[in-house]
């Protein structure tokens, strides 16, 4: 997913890492957690859950173009992409998504409930596109990864 870009030291310091040596102008041109739609420039952040664990499609991510990888645990992976070690990488991508909201100067629109979530938003999102910039998820994100 293409977006606003991270440096390496915003990176780090969204994660609360201590600034260390990275490739000359490390610069991710977004955020991805999903191997398959990882866009070249992007930071892929290896989640783990129930039934996979993205650490186990890290070198499909590099192969795609990822730039650096936000992972747990080391992987058995090669290669110069830098590697920010946290402990838990769902954490992470929470304190990723808060350290980009808390830079946006911008409303937000929260819709919650147990039904009818993604039909109210796509609703939302055609009403106020006619006079506002809109962004808004593709499909749903009901899952907790």
């Amino acid at each position: 997913m293409s977006g606003l870009p991270w440096s390496d030291s915003t990176v780090r310091a969204a994660l609360g890492l201590a600034a260390a040596p990275a490739p000359q102008g490390t610069v991710y041109s977004g955020v991805s957690t999903d191997s398959r739609t990882v866009e070249p420039g992007d930071l892929y952040v290896a989640l783990a859950g129930a039934r996979f664990d993205g650490h186990d499609f890290l070198a499909d991510a590099l192969a795609r173009g990822a730039r650096g990888a936000v992972v747990s645990r080391p992987a058995a992976v090669g290669g110069a992409a830098p590697r920010y070690v946290v402990s838990d990488t769902l954490v992470a991508l929470g304190a990723l998504a808060a350290w980009r909201r808390a830079e946006l100067k911008v409303p937000v629109v929260a819709i919650t409930g147990s039904a009818g979530k993604t039909t109210t938003k796509d609703l939302t999102r055609g009403a106020l596109a006619g006079t506002l910039r809109v962004h808004a998820t593709k499909g749903n994100l009901n899952n907790r990864i």
